[in-house]
């Protein structure tokens, strides 16, 4: 009797116990996996958002790699434009110094010196023409050129466009008459002086060697 009766207790209290079991494994068989692809979900949104984030980052600094490159590009033709504008502007003054220096220095036959001195007028009469055109053209490039550039290791270039400038408004001043009288001599030795152009040159080149 009181075996049968453990049993019977026994028994109940395994019915019990599965009742409890069952809906709980019921529940975790349910939820378990429901949770482990939420979380699944939510780290596949992590990683997409990530992945989404990383890309735009990429395409945001891809983009300004290529407005800088474009920007350069843009940078390095108005300097380029400027730089052969510059350099066929005062071809003539490179002739006229070279000859003038050759008629000075050089141990020439009176001949000799005579026929350079022509050839040095020959030049700056068919020449002079675009020193007085493309100087004034190369100065407004040289402006866009500045407005699009940005460097702060050194000045040396800006000191040069000072210098161009200068020198094409002494240029003009001198062409069109636009100086007094009593300035006129003064304005005409600093705009032909050699020393004048070789700073010119040297601030231009050397700030450009700089900068690169």
């Amino acid at each position: 009797m009181k075996k049968t009766s453990i049993l019977v207790i026994m028994t109940k209290g395994f019915i019990n116990i599965f009742l409890i079991l069952i809906p709980l494994m019921v529940l975790t068989s349910h939820v378990w996996p429901s949770a482990v692809m939420a979380n699944g979900h939510k780290g596949n949104e992590s990683h997409f958002k990530q992945y989404e984030n990383g890309k735009g980052n990429f395409d945001l600094n891809d983009r300004k790699r290529r407005r800088l490159k474009k920007e350069d590009e843009g940078n390095e033709l108005t300097g380029l434009t400027t730089a052969w504008l510059l350099a066929a502007a005062n071809l003539t003054i490179f002739f006229s110094l070279l000859l003038k220096g050759a008629n000075r220095y050089l141990p020439l036959k009176p001949e000799t010196k005579n026929a350079v001195k022509r050839l040095n007028q020959f030049q700056k009469k068919h020449l002079m023409r675009f020193h007085y055109l493309l100087n004034p053209l190369a100065l407004c490039v040289a402006l866009l050129h500045f407005l699009l550039s940005c460097c702060h290791k050194t000045a040396l270039p800006e000191w040069g466009l000072f210098v161009v400038t200068l020198m094409v408004f002494l240029g003009l001043m001198l062409k069109y008459k636009g100086t007094p009288r009593w300035m006129r001599k003064f304005v005409y030795r600093l705009h032909k002086a050699s020393i004048t152009f070789s700073i010119m040159i040297i601030l231009l080149v050397v700030g450009h060697l700089m900068v690169e």
